[in-house]
């Protein structure tokens, strides 16, 4: 009698599936850490002009912050307040962890090799060649005066050459900076700036004077620069369609006031105008309301008196 062989697996008795466990919701996303906050804060210049009027605000670690507004509105204040370049009348303002209403000399020079500077006019020296201007953004943390290019340690001097890369400007680096665009100049003051390995990264009117092309080359660059290294970014704009395409939040002031305090997203293009209404204390034209794209972007133009 023949018998037939049987795979093992045919001889185990049928098991009951395995329960699976069930399905961990993911954690919610914790929300960034708070890196400055103004805590009712005022700026009395004198009696007669008040600089910033009872501010309330924070910003988030890694978020790009723009402060709309006309010159005069208090957005070069703001700013001066983060780097402790001014001090506040009232109020507190704690920038990564410090308090600065109230912070020594010293303290404040250590706070703001963790805070860098971009401006409106690059205040780079002409004379100087690029990579120059760029390592100088490392003074703050070397000892003794430099007196010309080789006097930055060689380290300086590569990564110097490294953050030019970065703003696609490597090969002038031994070009003298007066001889550059006006974007090119930003870009250098840019590389000046991160090689300072910041924080929080300010930006001064990056872009009053500049074309449209280098505005938008400018920009982008920010933006990018701040996504690749989680880098807080707050910069002060009078553009509105720069501003929407370009932050994550629009924080409005007006004679010191927030008027406004919005996530781009949340802003449609329907709303430009009535943003420039919050920001500039102008009646709102509804014969523009149907093509916002068109309307001059450059409030600054509309009252010249104020533009600084």
């Amino acid at each position: 009698m023949s018998s037939s062989l049987t795979p093992p697996s045919a001889t185990k008795k049928a098991s009951q599936p395995t329960p699976q466990p069930l399905p961990v919701p993911p954690a919610a996303a914790e929300p960034a850490p708070t890196v400055v906050r103004f805590d009712h804060v005022t700026k009395q210049f004198n009696p007669q002009v008040r600089g910033l009027d009872d501010v309330s605000v924070e910003i988030a670690r890694g978020e790009i912050t723009v402060l709309l507004g006309l010159s005069g509105s208090g957005k070069s204040t703001f700013l001066r307040h983060v780097n402790g370049l001014q001090q506040p009348t009232s109020g507190h303002i704690n920038v990564l962890g410090q308090a600065m209403e109230h912070a020594s000399k010293p303290t404040l020079r250590s706070m703001r090799r963790r805070i860098g500077f971009i401006f409106q006019d690059f205040n780079l020296v002409g004379p100087m060649s690029v990579l120059e201007n760029v390592c100088t953004g490392r003074l703050g943390a070397l000892k003794g005066p430099r007196l010309g290019l080789m006097f930055y340690p060689k380290q300086v001097r590569q990564e110097a050459l490294e953050q030019l890369e970065r703003v696609g400007l490597v090969d002038r680096a031994y070009q003298r900076a007066d001889t550059l665009s006006g974007g090119q100049q930003q870009r250098v003051a840019i590389a000046r700036a991160l090689i300072q390995h910041p924080d929080i990264l300010l930006a001064d009117e990056p872009v009053a004077s500049l074309d449209p092309v280098s505005s938008r080359g400018v920009i982008e660059l920010l933006q990018q620069i701040s996504r690749e290294k989680s880098l807080t970014v707050i910069c002060s704009l009078h553009q509105v369609e720069i501003a929407l395409n370009f932050g994550d939040r629009i924080i409005g002031l007006r004679s010191g006031k927030v008027v406004m305090d919005e996530r781009t997203a949340e802003v449609g293009r329907d709303e430009v105008l009535s943003i420039y209404s919050k920001v500039s204390d102008v009646p709102d034209y509804p014969d523009f309301s149907e093509s916002a794209g068109a309307v001059e972007v450059d409030l600054a133009g509309l009252k010249p008196e104020d533009r600084g």
